[in-house]
């Protein structure tokens, strides 16, 4: 799934408020977005943030892609990043508009909730998909916030290796 923790530290003690951003509305920018979500929508009655950013979301954004060249097979995850690294274009195209929408999706959550102490993704997904950010400009569609670009430059961002820090802590 989707989903981001907000957590605020006071000194003495911690914080993490509960949510479920996973269900929000995927965000629109362009007519390329437009048409996923409503690829998304009719598929799942409802173009969540999460029918496009998890495992089943890159899953999604794979079929979109076949479809739009009459494809209607359907791959998961695992397939779409062997494929990625067989050098399949349809994977390639789908990893690149998940890692888009991520950057994207990343941008405006910390613009609601101003993480200055930084962003860190975690899970399965983001590290699979963590080697091609950069070739798929992660980091500018995290700062494609208009007047607001050269802001997005304060709040660092990692990606957490250990699936079990948050239970750890």
């Amino acid at each position: 799934g989707f989903n981001a923790a907000t957590v605020y530290h006071d000194g003495t003690a911690r914080l993490v408020t509960a949510s479920e951003s996973g269900y929000i509305t995927l965000p629109i920018r362009s007519e390329h977005d437009l048409s996923l979500s409503q690829f998304v929508g009719d598929s799942h009655g409802f173009p969540a943030l999460e029918e496009v950013l998890s495992g089943r979301g890159l899953s999604n954004v794979d079929a979109w892609v076949g479809a739009q060249s009459g494809t209607t097979d359907r791959r998961d995850g695992g397939a779409i990043m062997e494929a990625i690294a067989a050098g399949d274009d349809r994977a390639r195209k789908a990893v690149f508009n998940f890692i888009r929408l991520l950057g994207n999706a990343v941008g405006d959550l910390s613009l609601i909730h101003l993480p200055r102490g930084g962003i860190f993704l975690i899970g399965g997904v983001a590290r699979a998909v963590a080697p091609y950010f950069d070739d798929a400009d992660f980091a500018e569609a995290f700062r494609d916030k208009g007047r607001f670009g050269d802001f997005m430059d304060g709040f660092p961002i990692w990606l957490i290796e250990d699936d079990y820090a948050a239970l750890i802590g």
